[in-house]
């Protein structure tokens, strides 16, 4: 009788690990980074920026054929998760002189797949952002607001529009000023790697399940 209770439990602790260790390996969406770093050029020589961004991609988006699709169908879910733009001067790469953090909600124009990879993505434009403080001089003295832009799959621009209060949408009339950076950024979208907290939960489950064998083994040569 005890023995048998003894390896009842064995197996419901053998299952409930299976469990988590499972979800670890199956989750049900990838979390993928993406980094742009030019120089701004155009009106703004002395300005560089840099831009982040991080993506929730589902599972089901990323095991279609190779192609470009819209947050829809396999790919509803998909979001993003953060992102980010830094100014600096290109004098000076190393000093972030201002950093602002953008809103997630944006028109997502298409997600590229290829090998079951998410590496590309076009956007509509982020929230715009004014540089302010007295190093903004470089990007036109608090005048101009910037919206990050991702296109081309891989490419990323950063529009300058004034005045600061409408959309980053280049017109044509007069006195409205309105452009993308001179130099296009492009960049790479990869894979994130694992958080070390999700390695100690393998790690654990891993040995959780040595733990049992080992117990079941035991518990079957004294039977």
């Amino acid at each position: 009788m005890f023995a048998k209770r003894v390896r009842a439990v064995s197996i419901g602790t053998a299952i409930s690990v299976l469990g988590v260790f499972a979800g670890v390996g199956s989750a049900q969406a990838a979390v993928y980074n993406g980094s742009w770093d030019p120089a701004y050029g155009g009106i703004f020589p002395e300005l560089g920026w840099k831009a982040s961004a991080t993506f929730n991609v589902p599972t089901s988006c990323l095991t279609q054929p190779n192609g470009t699709y819209d947050d829809a169908g396999n790919c509803a879910g998909f979001s993003v998760l953060s992102a980010s733009v830094a100014f600096y001067n290109i004098a000076d790469t190393s000093t972030i002189l201002q950093s602002f953090v953008l809103g997630t909600t944006v028109d997502i124009s298409g997600l590229v797949i290829d090998g079951g990879q998410l590496v590309g993505i076009n956007t509509g434009y982020f929230s715009p952002v004014v540089p302010s403080g007295d190093w903004a001089l470089i990007a036109g003295n608090g005048t101009y607001a910037f919206s990050l832009y991702l296109y081309g799959g891989t490419l990323a621009q950063l529009v300058y529009t004034n005045p600061t209060t409408d959309t980053p949408v280049c017109r044509q009339a007069s006195p409205y000023v309105c452009d993308y950076s001179a130099n296009a950024a492009r960049g790479t979208i990869t894979p994130a790697v694992p958080e070390p907290e999700t390695y100690a939960l393998m790690l654990a489950g891993l040995g959780a399940l040595g733990w049992v064998a080992r117990r079941r083994s035991q518990q079957v040569a004294t039977i």
